[in-house]
């Protein structure tokens, strides 16, 4: 049962943003109603699972990750769908998509009649899926894939009105600075690999005095990178502001209340390590 609950958690607002843009490839545009409709539909699904395995966390009913499947396997390393649900997944989580939900229901009349409707929405589904994942994965390798698909999706709105110059350009400006933070990511995750044996994230904080204090400054210091630079932090702040080109509800949800933490989220998830 909380198998199930975590796989509609993650899968709902991924496949409302599915269902908006398969259509829109095919050539038909739905209408306004359908898509936003269903984007909030998706958006409340996730918000209610989250409430569901919060209370099963505090009757004691989750103990340990819920493993939703095995992504990758070679040799000794594997690397498994699973969902971390502690204090601070199910906190950052549930106030994320509580916010995501209500900016969603904002966004249907603020962006009525916008060119491009559908398409923000099936961006904001996407995003969605991206931040719980990030939140909510239990190893590093899957929380990466919801961080760059968040960064993706920051391109994508920032970029929302492209046939302005100027919008264009602060999303390549911002597109470019995160991937900076994204380097860092990755060398924190082979490091994981190399040093430490593994890259889940209970076992990354206990095993790091164990692998002496140069490999767990570097790493520290590979994490702290990818934080600076999604959370607008110095010396990697110029492109927040730049980021603001995009739609109203965009830069509410991404910039002022959701994305901008993920930075913070991974330096406390690391509290151990650091």
């Amino acid at each position: 049962m909380l198998e199930l609950i975590g796989a509609v958690v993650l899968l709902a607002p991924l496949t409302a943003a599915a269902v908006i843009t398969v259509p829109r490839l095919l050539g038909w545009v739905p209408g306004e109603r359908q898509v936003s409709r269903l984007v909030l539909l998706a958006v409340t699904l996730s918000f209610l699972g989250l409430l569901a395995l919060g209370v099963a966390v505090l009757n004691g009913q989750v103990t340990e990750a819920i493993v939703l499947g095995t992504w990758l396997a070679s040799g000794s390393y594997r690397v498994e769908i699973a969902l971390l649900v502690d204090a601070l997944s199910l906190t950052m989580g549930i106030l994320s998509a509580g916010l995501a939900l209500l900016i969603t229901r904002f966004s249907v009349d603020y962006m009525h009649r916008e060119p491009g409707f559908q398409r923000f929405f099936a961006v904001l589904g996407l995003f969605v899926f991206a931040m719980l994942l990030l939140l909510l994965s239990a190893n590093a390798v899957m929380a990466f894939i919801g961080w760059e698909l968040a960064g993706l999706c920051s391109y994508l709105l920032i970029a929302y009105f492209h046939d302005r110059v100027t919008a264009a350009a602060n999303a390549t400006r911002a597109f470019v600075t995160n991937r900076v933070g994204d380097g860092g990511f990755l060398l924190g995750i082979l490091l994981c690999f190399g040093w430490l044996g593994s890259i889940e994230w209970q076992a990354i904080g206990q095993s790091a005095n164990a692998a002496g204090i140069l490999p767990g400054i570097v790493i520290a210091a590979s994490f702290l990178l990818a934080a600076t630079a999604k959370s607008g932090l110095f010396p990697l702040t110029t492109w927040l502001a730049r980021a603001m080109e995009g739609p109203t509800p965009s830069s509410a949800l991404f910039y002022a209340a959701v994305m901008v933490h993920a930075g913070l989220y991974l330096i406390m998830r690391l509290q151990p390590l650091f």
